[in-house]
């Protein structure tokens, strides 16, 4: 009986312990429970084609900016459209993949591929892209496995405020509010 009870008393504790932890120490918690988990720091989201980032890095030797155009110059990254991938993909003689005959069947019928988005702050952020770019952060600070995967991946472990507030104290980058929350 009193191995239970003590059982249960280590259990409260540390169950209360990690609760003060998380609201006192967001960042920090997250981040701990991120480096011991890190299975958990990403999902698996599904594209209408899987596009394998590590091939289209890797073997053709393009950059994120060559099929996120805006990245350099707007707030958002934008979605690669069909007349970037036509300029590889418009016949199947490049790759016999299933995946790849996808976009080939995407491209030859005209269609947009429907993909998902994969990153959505709240409107009242503002993530100007170019700013970052300019400042060489690379991609992988944000976006994490996404170009290392050959399956798209989301972050999960870093698209809250205290995250950002803590890169940017690292970086000695801006942590006034209207450096974020301005239109």
């Amino acid at each position: 009986m009193k191995k239970r009870v003590g059982a249960l008393a280590a259990v409260i504790i540390l169950l209360l312990c990690a609760l003060v932890a998380y609201h006192r120490f967001p960042v920090q918690t997250k981040g701990t429970f991120f480096s011991v988990f890190p299975l958990l720091a990403w999902v698996s989201v599904d594209q209408p084609v899987l596009f394998n980032h590590i091939r289209h890095k890797e073997t053709a030797n393009l950059t994120c900016s060559f099929c996120h155009r805006y990245v350099e110059r707007h707030r958002s990254a934008g979605i690669p459209n069909i007349d970037l991938c036509r300029a590889c993909h418009s016949t199947d003689a490049l790759s016999k993949k299933p995946e790849a005959l996808k976009v080939v069947k995407y491209v030859q019928e005209g269609k947009e591929i429907p993909w998902k988005r994969m990153y959505e702050l709240p409107k009242f952020v503002v993530f100007p892209h170019w700013v970052h770019i300019q400042s060489r952060v690379d991609c992988s600070v944000c976006h994490g496995l996404t170009g290392s995967k050959e399956r798209p991946v989301k972050m999960v472990d870093r698209n809250y405020m205290a995250w950002c507030m803590d890169c940017h104290q690292k970086r000695r980058a801006s942590i006034d509010c209207y450096a974020c929350h301005s239109s």
